[in-house]
């Protein structure tokens, strides 16, 4: 398909996070058509691949994590993702880069000649419920969402003192920057067919649209950005040093980022949870809308909504405009902006002696191996509230199924530069086959060269009265399909009635 011709420069994980989407590569704008669709395309609420009037979920999603170093035990793995969403903690131990490790990690991660920055990424879907109801004209739904996104990217010269030419100078890279956001979101909207437009076409096609408004509340927030640059300067042979930082949070993370800049440390975490995290800190609302071109072939007459009759032979074509919105943090807000400094030296800094893995508040013991962190001049510091957008971004994609043959495309383009996606286009591709009607494979992967690869896989069991599905990603290098395990969802609960 055409979708897998386009290699994107940047991108974000995964347009959903519910096991089928996965298990297809990441993509779904045409594909879904449950509760989920909310999230993705509204308008694919209308399309039914079962026969049911009601559909009720509980308890599914789905989460993805990029680590500097492997971790080839899946234990360790989950113990390390879930340290991602709890507030780190200064006296615990962290782990300290080996002689052998420095290697492996500059392999891994910055290969490239010319690479510079390397983007890490972890998130998670939770669907608390879902709920789809199936109306002769429309179709309904609502759902209760909690994700999480932090993303953080790491410049090549923490880890070596090694130049890198660009744009005909020699420049160490020693920038920092991570996103951390939580959302809570209440979703509801509905489908239905476009009828003034589905006339106009002799085949049975249907334009469908959809929407669905939510309710947004956001946990503590953090945001930073550190910049930290060396230049050769060709005249003098020195280094030309940049350096600046800002940083915004909210929630319970604004008190630790007063408490640092203040006193050079981190207070004691004990006083407070993961549950703390998760509080609301900010309110806000957001929008997802979508339309699809549904054509049936053959012997399908699904668009005319007959005993509900399921769609089993059709195309789709689909657009989307998700997250559209934003969210005013209220609670608990700090932000703080340092001067920026320029200096000439003559040698840099020893490389960091530990690895990074993202957890919030992690960054100020990391930097602080540095003196040009420890020695930040504050320019401005205040107790203002701040908006952030949503991830807003735009799906169009394609599915084509004939019976028990699916194979699905997506393009993703993200207009805003948050935890859950990176400006720039993204491309998924994915495959869907039921040697027995019950039992699904799905197999699938994401085009993204600044970020790392993986393929997909995913299985379940999906009769007329319940779907249980699951799916894995595995990370892929140069050599092939890894081991490692890169995202996963072990559950994706359905019930279906009459």
């Amino acid at each position: 398909m055409i979708f897998a011709l386009a290699i994107p420069r940047t991108s974000q994980a995964q347009i959903s996070f519910t096991t089928e989407s996965m298990a297809l590569g990441g993509g779904g704008t045409a594909y879904l058509t449950g509760f989920e669709a909310l999230f993705v395309n509204p308008a694919n609420l209308y399309i039914q691949e079962k026969n049911y009037r009601f559909q009720i979920s509980v308890l599914q999603g789905g989460l993805y994590y990029d680590t500097l170093l492997p971790i080839p035990n899946s234990l360790d793995r989950y113990n390390h993702f879930t340290d991602q969403f709890t507030i780190f903690d200064a006296q615990s131990d962290v782990k300290t880069l080996e002689s052998d490790d420095y290697e492996s990690l500059l392999n891994r991660n910055y290969s490239s000649l010319n690479k510079t920055k390397r983007e890490f990424l972890t998130e998670y879907d939770f669907y608390w419920f879902g709920l789809k109801w199936v109306r002769p004209k429309r179709s309904y739904a609502l759902s209760l969402r909690t994700r999480f996104g932090s993303r953080y990217e790491l410049g090549k010269g923490l880890f070596a003192n090694i130049p890198v030419e660009k744009n005909n100078s020699m420049i160490v890279d020693r920038s920092f920057s991570q996103k951390t956001h939580i959302l809570h979101e209440f979703s509801f909207g509905y489908a239905e067919s476009f009828t003034y437009l589905n006339g106009l076409l002799p085949q049975l096609s249907e334009f469908i649209i959809g929407i669905a408004p939510k309710i947004v509340l956001a946990g503590s927030t953090f945001e930073a950005d550190y910049t930290n640059w060396y230049e050769m300067d060709s005249e003098s042979s020195l280094w030309n040093q940049k350096t600046a930082y800002t940083q915004q949070t909210s929630g319970i993370l604004s008190g630790y980022g007063e408490h640092y800049f203040n006193n050079g440390s981190l207070p004691s975490q004990s006083e407070h949870s993961f549950n703390d995290l998760y509080k609301p800190a900010g309110i806000g609302i957001g929008l997802d809308i979508g339309v699809t071109y549904l054509i049936t072939f053959g012997d399908d007459l699904s668009v005319l909504r007959q005993q509900n009759e399921p769609t089993e032979k059709s195309l789709r074509l689909s657009l989307s405009i998700t997250d559209l919105g934003a969210v005013y943090q209220y609670k608990s807000p700090y932000q703080y902006t340092s001067e920026t400094a320029e200096a000439f030296t003559s040698e840099l800094e020893s490389p960091s002696e530990t690895v990074f893995t993202g957890a919030p508040n992690e960054h100020y013991l990391f930097l602080s191996q540095f003196d040009d962190f420890t020695n930040l001049t504050a320019d401005s510091h205040n107790a203002d509230p701040f908006d952030l957008l949503l991830p807003t971004s735009i799906q169009a994609g394609a599915l084509f199924q004939y019976q028990a043959v699916k194979v699905v495309g997506d393009f993703s383009y993200s207009l805003s530069d948050t935890p859950f996606n990176h400006k720039g286009l993204a491309s998924y591709i994915g495959v869907e086959l039921r040697p027995v009607p019950y039992i699904p494979i799905r197999g699938g992967t994401r085009f993204a060269p600044e970020m790392s690869g993986y393929y997909s896989f995913g299985t379940g069991i999906e009769t007329n009265h319940f779907d249980v599905n699951m799916s894995v990603l595995l990370k892929s290098r140069k050599i092939g399909p890894t081991q490692e395990i890169l995202g996963f969802s072990l559950l994706g609960l359905k019930f279906y009635f009459q």
